[in-house]
């Protein structure tokens, strides 16, 4: 996959926009795992083009992606660039995808809120109230993705994060959840969280 991307990199670059896009959108639709990465590399340089009058694109372009890899790598690099660029926008979008019927969109609602993104602490609020909405999903890796939301962001707030976290144990919200989110809390302190219930 890498000798393809770096053997065609220089065609792809020269392409126009539109061309861009209907190439990644047709790889996109191969339903191939291998060339939905090829498609991400296509549109990480155009990131910019995303303006809010194209999320109806950007939105049909994560939705023709399924499984965790494709999501989580499209969110943490594509739509992370987007969320910088036009927040408030975005996170309204976002908030549609927490209570889609698609998985993949409620998973993506929730992992968009980590790494860098969680580190900044300028999105808690919205993580939050979109892990609240997600703490009883049906999907074992919507659960891991609010898991792993929880947990990144535990390291620009944890003390309000973790306090979370303990309540969540105290609700009886699946250990899917919680253990992930805890994963970075160690010893007597995490032990002690564990206990309660």
């Amino acid at each position: 996959m890498r000798h393809v991307i770096a053997r065609h990199r220089a065609e792809i670059r020269d392409l126009s926009l539109q061309d861009k896009l209907d190439l990644a959108t047709k790889l996109i639709g191969s339903g191939y795992g291998e060339q939905k990465s090829v498609a991400l590399h296509v549109l990480e340089p155009i990131s910019s083009c995303f303006m809010p009058d194209r999320f109806d694109v950007l939105d049909g372009l994560i939705r023709g992606l399924h499984g965790w890899s494709k999501i989580d790598s499209f969110t943490g690099s594509l739509l992370r660039d987007v969320l910088e660029r036009h927040p408030k926008e975005l996170v309204k979008l976002v908030r549609q995808w927490n209570s889609d019927s698609d998985l993949w969109m409620r998973r993506a609602s929730v992992v968009l809120f980590t790494r860098k993104v969680a580190l900044s602490g300028r999105y808690n609020d919205v993580a939050l109230e979109h892990c609240e909405n997600l703490k009883h999903d049906a999907e074992d890796l919507v659960l891991k993705g609010v898991g792993w939301s929880l947990k990144d962001l535990m390291r620009s707030d944890k003390k309000r994060i973790l306090e979370y976290v303990i309540s969540l144990r105290e609700q009886g919200v699946s250990s899917v959840v919680t253990l992930y989110a805890l994963r970075d809390t160690k010893g007597d302190e995490r032990a002690r969280i564990l206990g309660r219930r």
